[in-house]
């Protein structure tokens, strides 16, 4: 393999978007093709085929390959990111990452300077160039060779035993997913190795920003590196204290808090353990349900559960266990996100669970808008509702 610089994803060079365009869409797509024909050589890539530079067009009438590939080993975004970045965007599972894979895209980018491949694979971030290798995340602490890095995809990551909870470190993890992260603001000291590496993280990003803000996506770029059992710790000990908190410190981590329960409930190691977490959710969303906004009482156990995707039949049971009951809750949007909890998970019987709250609500066959999102519910349905529909707690 050729000898890459190894180094970290923070130190790209910020982009100037207030200056004049870079690129074109024909330079990316040029580049873009080149990256499908290296990945085709090591497994399928699409789901868009290569562009037809040679007909005369852009974005809305861009001639792709005929043939798509369903659920491709390497997913190469068709969207231009932007005209300064050179750039292309490739989702893929570590597993899929090789020695020979860098090395390929690394040969082929030395007739494309200044471009980048960056790879998402879930839990880092992964840039390469014509010289370079550049990563981020847990995954490839320590890491100084393409070979390394190679290797570190081949497996899953190794977080080790779990460290004892920090009250300095939930502080600061709550700034973290509410966004309250600026210029000001002084990181405590690092009791270990992993919230060493979080801070690293967040003060290099804090850098990049004009104002030193950082906002609640941030933590997207560090969550990963924090053991799943510190994450479980802090997320426990938030959901105890939710009521607790000023409406808007919840309303900016909303979106973190319920990503990390979804994460949280699908790493659980028995019924039991995902019992209990799920009972901590749902205890939450009931200690602040009158001050949230209908529509986020209604959509927050989907929420929770879009992030599972696929749960297994254990946290089936356990989030069963949970929902159950608030069917007959007095607050019907209670009732509602259980309804909608429960048809995410395809329970067997949700027809007379639909049946059965509709009965005790008679109010809502006044809203024809709900009843036929109740309806699809009836049939099997999970998908969400018509953005026109609103809910009321009568």
């Amino acid at each position: 393999m050729a000898i890459l610089r190894i180094g970290t994803i923070f130190e790209l060079p910020r982009a100037d978007y207030d200056q004049p365009p870079l690129i074109t869409w024909e330079d990316f797509y040029r580049f873009r093709n080149h990256v499908l024909r290296v990945l085709r050589r090591f497994g399928s890539a699409g789901p868009m085929g290569e562009v037809d530079l040679s007909v005369d067009g852009e974005d809305d009438d861009l001639s792709f390959e005929r043939d798509i590939v369903r659920d491709p080993d390497f997913f190469v975004v068709d969207d231009m990111y932007n005209k300064h970045d050179r750039l292309s965007i490739v989702e893929c599972a570590p597993k899929r990452i090789s020695g020979s894979v860098i090395e390929a895209l690394a040969e082929m980018m030395q007739s494309f300077p200044g471009w980048w491949v960056s790879f998402s694979l879930g839990d880092s971030g992964l840039r390469i160039s014509s010289d370079a290798v550049l990563v981020g995340g847990r995954r490839f602490w320590d890491c100084d060779s393409a070979e390394e890095i190679a290797q570190r995809c081949s497996v899953p990551v190794e977080f080790g035993a779990t460290e004892p909870f920090s009250d300095s470190m939930y502080r600061l993890w709550i700034s973290m997913i509410s966004g309250g992260i600026d210029g000001s603001t002084k990181f405590p000291p690092a009791p270990t190795r992993q919230w060493a590496e979080v801070i690293r993280s967040l003060q290099a990003m804090r850098e990049r920003r004009p104002d030193g803000r950082l906002t609640t996506f941030s933590y997207d770029e560090v969550r990963n590196d924090l053991h799943p059992e510190t994450r479980r710790q802090l997320l426990s000990r938030y959901l105890d204290e939710v009521a607790g908190f000023p409406l808007e410190v919840f309303d900016a981590a909303r979106r973190n808090i319920l990503e990390d329960c979804g994460f949280a409930l699908r790493e659980s190691k028995s019924v039991e353990e995902g019992s209990d977490l799920a009972a901590r959710i749902a205890a939450a969303l009931e200690a602040i349900a009158d001050k949230l906004d209908a529509k986020e009482v209604v959509y927050w156990w989907a929420h929770v559960l879009d992030e599972i995707r696929d749960p297994s039949e254990g946290l089936t049971i356990a989030v069963n266990r949970t929902l159950r009951p608030t069917l007959d809750s007095s607050n019907p949007l209670l009732q509602l996100s259980s309804v909608f909890g429960l048809a995410q998970l395809h329970a067997s019987d949700i027809a007379s669970i639909v049946d059965n709250v509709m009965t005790a609500n008679p109010v809502w066959s006044s809203n024809a808008v709900l009843m036929t999102w109740l309806g699809k519910l009836r049939t099997g349905s999970t998908s969400y509702p018509d953005y026109r529909l609103t809910f009321t707690s009568n």
